[in-house]
């Protein structure tokens, strides 16, 4: 049987917390949360639950900072709740350890089947050639008339002049 795992949403809403502050919890208690990759949301057990619960106790009924709160839980907890704790993770990621291995599997035959595509003799035709556009729209020839080259260089030094007149006088 896998245990029940939390989203941090509906650890927030049972614990009634905002989620930044289960965010800042998380940095003050690192035992807080199993995040199966980098890539996906964290999870929460329900010892963890009941460890937020414990938290928001300490802090918001006995007033006490985040460093106090962790003190007292770590005089309260003896090595056996860290060893349970331990247990818990490892039970949680072998749980999550096969459906990893499932799409590992997956995964891989997608890559077989892509290899097979790409090791296929090219030249067997099942590819059309790629046509590649002209870069003057398909005309031939240059891009340019070499009339219009040679009107827009006249108006080049007489553009810039103006530009210069324009500057001197503050417009």
């Amino acid at each position: 049987m896998t245990p029940k795992l939390y989203k941090a949403g509906e650890v927030c809403d049972a614990a009634g917390l905002q989620p930044y502050v289960l965010r800042s919890w998380e940095k003050e208690f690192p035992g807080i949360g199993v995040q199966k990759s980098p890539e996906t949301p964290r999870l929460y057990r329900q010892s963890d639950l009941d460890q937020v619960l414990r938290i928001k106790q300490l802090v918001f009924v006995e007033g006490l900072t985040l460093s106090g709160a962790r003190r007292r839980i770590e005089e309260a907890s003896p090595k056996a709740a860290s060893q349970k704790r331990d247990a818990e993770i490892a039970e949680v990621l072998d749980a999550l350890g096969a459906d990893a291995r499932k799409r590992i599997a997956n995964v891989r035959s997608g890559l077989q089947s892509i290899l097979e595509v790409l090791s296929k003799d090219p030249g067997a035709g099942q590819f059309a050639p790629i046509r590649r556009a002209s870069s003057n729209g398909g005309r031939s020839g240059p891009s340019r008339s070499p009339a219009r080259t040679e009107a827009s260089k006249r108006r080049a030094p007489a553009a810039k002049a103006s530009k210069t007149k324009r500057r001197r006088a503050g417009a």
